[in-house]
């Protein structure tokens, strides 16, 4: 086991679905030191070794069976990588979700997903996702101009439903496999959607709530019943997360990534930084530590 110290460019997506097998390796070469925030839709799935991660607001272990599902927006930071480890990719690029409906396809899941990216499948479920993913990586290497739009579409469409019959199933492991009234599911994957859009721009929660059509203690009080954790804290940890990764993979001044990240003056910017993280901006661009 090693605890990553490197990073190198973001990974990219070389077309608008990819499906391969991806070293453990490669994934720590993208996102490491810092959150790197992922633009498409992405599937691993874990064959074998361990990977510590920090998705988003939590950190996971994940161990081999486990599905990861990064949605668009979402940051990732590898933490730890064994040095065997192996996963299964499937990814779909932003240009392809504003293709087709993505957001109704994953509505099903989205609200469990946001809670908790990583499942944690019986062996049955994980091989339909290892043989699945492998069907799909053979189709890619046989002859990418297979993969149409419709073809990439119906591989997602598969796999979320797949998951979501497994979770309805009580077929994934651990907490994952919890119920939560559907309602509050919707209100939450609403807002977690609005929120990635739109987390740069509105930092006041009203904004949400109101988009939602609930009072102010209405919508606080069914996202922290819901997730854990408060919609004010997400909201900072979203815009947190962009902070850092601006400020550690790009020449933007503090100035511009204070104004970049919506906030009226990079001394309201500075405070609020510093208030999450215990540093300023700069001094945290200049540190070599997380």
């Amino acid at each position: 086991m090693k605890t990553i110290t490197k990073h190198q460019a973001p990974l990219e997506l070389s077309h608008n679905f990819v499906a391969r097998d991806l070293a453990g390796y490669e994934l720590t070469f993208h996102y490491t030191s810092f959150p790197g925030k992922i633009d498409a839709f992405m599937l691993f799935y874990l064959k074998k070794g361990h990977i510590r991660a920090a998705i988003n607001l939590g950190e996971y272990d994940i161990n081999p069976g486990d599905l990861v599902v990064l949605m668009p927006g979402s940051f990732l930071q590898v933490l730890e990588c064994d040095d065997n480890a192996m996963l299964g990719m499937e990814g779909f690029s932003s240009e392809l979700l504003n293709e087709i409906n993505f957001w109704k396809t994953i509505a099903p899941i989205v609200e469990r997903v946001f809670k908790s990216p990583v499942f944690s499948l019986n062996e049955q479920v994980g091989a339909f996702f290892s043989n699945a993913f492998g069907v799909m990586k053979h189709i890619v290497e046989l002859d990418h101009s297979f993969i149409t739009t419709a073809v990439a579409q119906s591989a997602m469409v598969v796999a979320i439903e797949t998951l979501h019959n497994a979770i309805a199933k009580d077929m994934v492991k651990g907490e994952n496999s919890a119920r939560h009234n559907s309602r509050q599911q919707t209100i939450v994957g609403n807002f977690m959607q609005l929120a990635l859009r739109n987390y740069r721009t509105h930092h006041q929660i009203q904004f949400y709530a109101t988009a939602a059509g609930l009072s102010l203690s209405h919508f606080c009080n069914v996202v922290s019943k819901t997730t854990g954790t408060t919609a004010q804290k997400i909201i900072m940890n979203l815009i947190v997360m962009d902070a850092k990764t601006q400020l550690r993979s790009t020449d933007l001044s503090v100035a511009q990534v204070s104004q970049l990240l919506g906030f009226k003056s990079p001394t309201t910017f500075n405070r609020y930084f510093k208030n999450y993280t215990g540093m300023t901006p700069q001094d945290y661009r200049n540190s070599g530590n997380d």
